[in-house]
């Protein structure tokens, strides 16, 4: 199974527009999201407590009591292991993903299909040549 960066390599997502990749991708799977979610704060928590602190320590001791580069640290840190989850969830959800899309693709054309049948149906109650 190939492993995919970046949603534009994905081709369970090509033809998308960006703003369509980023709902599907974020908007649709609440679930997946949140579990996900709750798995990203447990090691955010594990890796900055067990991970980054001591090595933050030993390379820079007095860092962690300046504040606004301690914070810089952390969020970059957050932003990385973020995106990071992102990337797996792309890739764990993609028979998920072409499954939604199939069906999003269905309504769609469920869609037109229904407003050319009414303005078929308009036209054929509209009085012929302009008369009121």
């Amino acid at each position: 199974m190939t492993f995919y960066f970046r949603s534009d390599d994905v081709p369970e997502l090509q033809g998308l527009s960006r703003w369509e990749q980023r709902v599907l991708l974020r908007g649709t799977f609440i679930k997946e999201r949140a579990v996900s979610t709750l798995v990203l704060l447990l090691i955010v928590i594990g890796t900055v407590q067990f991970g980054l602190n001591p090595l933050i320590e030993s390379l820079a001791p007095g860092l962690r009591n300046n504040t606004l580069p301690y914070a810089s640290v952390l969020l970059v840190w957050l932003f990385l292991l973020m995106w990071l989850r992102d990337v797996v969830m792309m890739n764990v959800l993609r028979p998920k993903i072409g499954a939604k899309r199939v069906e999003l693709e269905k309504a769609k054309a469920a869609q037109v299909e229904a407003e050319a049948a009414a303005d078929t149906e308009r036209a054929a109650d509209a009085p012929a040549g302009g008369e009121r």
